[in-house]
This record gives C-alpha cells, sequence and structure tokens, in this order.
C-alpha cells in the first residue's frame, strides 16, 4: 500500500509519534516553562528566544538552538528554545505569554512551514486543525494576520530585538507547486517585517545557493514515509542527519520537511551573525536596559 498523508485515522507507530510531540526541550531545560521555573542565570547578559515549530525544537531536525548555545554562551548568552512541533503562525500566537515572561533581549521567529504544509491537501488541512486545534482553514492571509500579531505583541511588551527568518524550502525541487507556495509566504514575512521594521533573515536564499547545480531530488509528495525512515535511520541506526539526507537523495532536508546539520548551520551561522551585529552596535546596552535579575543587558 503507498505511502498516505499524515491523519488521526492513519497515526504514526507509537515510537515515532512520542519522539515528534515530546518536548525535548523541556528536557534539556531550554523551553520557556523550564527557564521561567529556573530563572535567569546570574551570568547572562543577553537572554535570546528562539521560537518556532519542529525545525527550532530540534527533536526530529538538526539542532541549531543548540548550536548558537556551544558558539556563544561563553559570552553570557543564553538560550530559550521555545519550538514546538507541528506548530503554525497562530500556536505561536497563542502560546507568546510564556516567550513574554522570559523577558528576553533578541527574539528569532522561524515560523511558517506548517502553514504552508496545511496547504498541500485536505488530508493534511484537516490534520492541522485537529491536532493543532485551529480555528479556522490555514490560509496565506490568515498567517500575515498571526506573524503580524505575534511582532505586535513582542514590540509592545518587550524591548527584544526581533528577526524573522524567512522560510526554507519544502523538498529540494525548487520549481515544485509547494515551493511557489513558500514562495508566496516568504512575501508576506518580507513585507510585514520592512513593514514593522524587524530583520528579516534570508534562510531561503542561503539554503538555495547550497543546492548543487542540476540538482535533481525526489519529489515531496506529503507522505509519512520519509518521515518514518528518517526516525529509525537517526534514532535507531545511529546516521547523522546528513547521511539521512543523502540517502534520501537531498542535500539539506532529511524527509522533504525537517533540516540536517549543514541546512541547521545555516541557520545558526544567520541568526550568529545577527547576533554579532548587535553586539556592534548595542542599543539595549547603550540604554542601560534592566534585566529582571537585576543586571544590565549587553550585547
Amino acid at each position: 500500500m503507498p505511502d498516505q498523508p499524515f491523519s488521526v485515522d492513519r497515526p504514526l507507530p507509537e515510537g515515532v509519534r512520542d519522539l515528534l510531540f515530546a518536548d525535548a526541550a523541556t528536557l534539556r531545560g531550554m523551553a520557556p516553562g523550564a527557564f521561567l521555573e529556573r530563572g535567569r542565570q546570574t551570568t547572562t547578559r543577553t537572554l535570546v528566544v528562539c521560537a518556532g515549530d519542529s525545525i527550532t525544537h530540534g527533536a526530529v531536525s538538526a539542532n541549531y538552538v543548540e548550536m548558537l548555545e556551544s558558539r556563544f554562551a561563553a559570552d553570557g548568552y543564553e538560550f530559550v528554545n521555545a519550538g514546538i512541533n507541528g506548530n503554525l503562525a497562530y500556536n505561536l500566537l497563542q502560546r507568546l505569554d510564556a516567550v513574554i515572561a522570559c523577558r528576553p533581549d533578541v527574539m528569532t521567529i522561524l515560523i511558517g512551514t506548517n502553514d504552508v504544509n496545511a496547504t498541500f491537501s485536505q488530508a493534511w488541512e484537516d490534520t492541522y486543525r485537529k491536532e493543532q486545534k485551529l480555528p479556522e482553514k490555514p490560509t496565506l492571509a490568515w498567517y500575515r494576520l498571526n506573524v503580524e500579531r505575534i511582532i505586535d505583541r513582542l514590540q509592545s511588551e518587550t524591548d527584544a530585538r526581533i528577526a524573522l527568518l524567512d522560510l526554507p524550502m519544502l523538498g529540494e525541487d525548487l520549481t515544485s507547486e509547494m515551493n511557489r507556495r513558500v514562495g508566496d509566504y516568504n512575501a508576506v514575512l518580507q513585507t510585514v517585517a520592512a513593514e514593522k521594521q524587524v530583520t528579516c533573515l534570508p534562510l531561503h536564499d542561503r539554503l538555495r545557493a547550497l543546492l548543487p547545480q542540476n540538482h535533481t531530488p525526489p519529489p515531496y509528495e506529503g507522505k509519512k514515509g520519509p518521515v518514518v525512515r528518517v526516525w529509525i535511520k537517526h534514532f535507531m541506526q545511529r546516521k547523522s542527519w546528513d547521511t539521512v539526507s543523502t540517502d534520501h537523495g537531498l542535500e539539506l532536508l532529511t524527509d522533504h520537511i525537517h533540516l540536517n546539520d549543514k541546512a541547521a548551520a545555516v541557520v545558526a551561522a544567520l541568526i550568529g551573525d545577527f547576533l554579532d551585529d548587535l553586539r556592534k552596535t548595542p542599543p539595549l546596552a547603550a540604554a542601560g536596559r534592566t534585566c529582571p535579575c537585576g543586571e544590565t543587558s549587553a550585547f
């Protein structure tokens, strides 16, 4: 029988489903709830909250937040992982209270892959609406509204410097209908970023530049098989994310959706460069912003 789209009537194998919905960030003490229970470290000068979906969460995708932590922790940066598997922009908006309570100095937002993927088919839409408790049909206009509301709340209720990242490809066939839609969603992100005067980091273009010429990847067909195979190869056979991609005829994605180590390193580099730029011209430090711990925030 051919693979079918995810649906509540055709669940993933139990181990895979447990992994997809496990809060790995909480287990590592990096999620907002864990941070709020623990409190800001006394050595922290800059708190960075990375918000998003499974690409940020890092349980079924290479973990760019951990890459950032390895690079910047010694310089007084602390990272909170606010990624949750399967989330759309609407879901991130609903859980902003915990993010805002962290009082971040910097916010990065990578959200929208599931918004695009929900348009793949009626089966995908039905699954997202049930699993993520969506109150309406996922559309480009609704995505824009939710992103605008996310930024509005962050700008009105925090002093954080905000960076959006545009979306990676869905499947590596850049001529596909799904990647045309990714382009539409990225155009919205870039427009909203300009209107709200926040940075938009060019993730899609950086990833696109890494695809080899004459690349002929297998098509993304909205099937659950690749996700299951990735889980088996990475967590049971102990293959690296990059090796899993190679096994599937892909360069940057493992299962047409999630990032391998090479692609996650691009995300980490973009955010890292953004943090370095803030450190060179630190408006918050110049203003002497006081953090919840009583220390002065500085980049």
